[in-house]
């Protein structure tokens, strides 16, 4: 059975995912921002009418927020299945990275890793959550939105928040391998 807390972590999660604010749900649904707060963090239920709405705001069927499927607590991605996912920095520069774990239905952490040539540099926008690297290969440069900057050597690890923002940079002269562990409500898409 679908708790109170459940429907609302559903909720919190997919109005992550299109990087809303409550008072923009608030807005969209003609609700307070209270209210809709109360029921993400599981502390009230919301009439059919305010999940239809809510919903709505949130460009999703109600449905959806209340379905009893099974989800899965344990996903296995095989080394044959990995995918590459495609994305860019903030300057449009092409970024690739091979998918070792895309994460768990309602979870935060996807796990990737990348191969970065000598001299390439990437620049990442600013998101709500945080981030491990760890260097496998080469010497790869981390620099935090901060400024604060690191070099990771073989088996270096660092730990960071993403909501500044962060560039790498492979300082090395032979490719770099990484793995980045990221944990945001927003992941990234396959």
């Amino acid at each position: 059975m679908l708790t109170k807390r459940e429907l609302g972590r559903r909720l919190r999660r997919t109005r992550f995912e299109r990087g809303l604010t409550l008072k923009d749900v608030a807005a969209r649904c003609g609700m307070s921002a209270t209210h809709i707060s109360e029921v993400e963090r599981g502390k009230t239920s919301p009439t059919i009418g305010a999940l239809q709405r809510i919903a709505k705001a949130l460009g999703q069927e109600p449905s959806f927020f209340v379905r009893e499927d099974s989800v899965p607590k344990v996903v296995v991605t095989r080394a044959k299945e990995r995918a590459d996912l495609f994305l860019s920095d903030k300057e449009g520069r092409p970024l690739a990275v091979n998918v070792l774990s895309p994460g768990l239905s309602g979870g935060a952490l996807q796990i990737f890793e990348r191969s970065v040539a000598p001299g390439a540099r990437i620049s990442v926008d600013p998101r709500i959550g945080e981030m491990v690297v760890l260097c496998l290969q080469g010497m790869v440069r981390i620099t935090a939105g901060s400024g604060e900057s690191h070099v990771l050597r073989e088996g270096d690890t660092i730990h960071l928040r993403l909501d500044s923002g962060y560039a790498s940079e492979n300082v090395g002269e032979d490719a770099a391998e990484i793995v980045a562990f990221v944990a945001s409500p927003r992941p990234f898409t396959i």
